[in-house]
């Protein structure tokens, strides 16, 4: 834990002890602190059929479901950005850089590098705004969304 948090939990701790021993000191004579006591014994069965969790644990599992979908998507993605401009000695670009002079890969080179490389920067702009969806998923912000 670094400084700051330990001083943050230290702050928080104190406000809380403060907070309690105020509050017990406006109580009448009479009341406990125990009667404010807010933990209460759940039963189990009871909110394992309770329609509410059943359904917030449909939507979590569709959430996870587009989760996994939308990572496989950008993974997909990142191999065909590979494939397509990579370093790699089999990526089209590479070859097409290294093309003997007078072949259709040559050809190809004169003209297609550009286009080549504009779709590779489109295609990684998509994947990682794909990955900024991806990010936001944790986000309880935008849970419904």
């Amino acid at each position: 834990m670094t400084k700051f948090e330990r001083r943050f939990y230290k702050s928080l701790h104190e406000q809380a002890k403060e907070e309690r021993i105020a509050f017990e000191a406006e109580l009448e004579d009479e009341t406990s602190v125990d009667d404010f006591d807010v933990d209460v014994d759940v039963d189990e069965t009871v909110v394992e059929d309770d329609p509410n969790v059943k359904a917030a644990l449909a939507v979590s599992e569709r959430n996870e479901a587009m989760r996994a979908k939308l990572e496989g998507w950008v993974g997909e993605i990142e191999v065909f950005l590979e494939y397509l401009n990579g370093s790699t000695p089999d990526s089209i670009q590479t070859v097409l850089a290294s093309a003997e002079a007078d072949t259709i890969f040559d050809r190809m080179k004169a003209s297609e590098q550009r286009k080549i490389a504009r779709v590779a920067t489109e295609l990684a702009a998509l994947n990682e705004s794909f990955k900024g969806y991806l990010a936001q998923t944790g986000n309880a912000q935008f849970k419904y969304v």
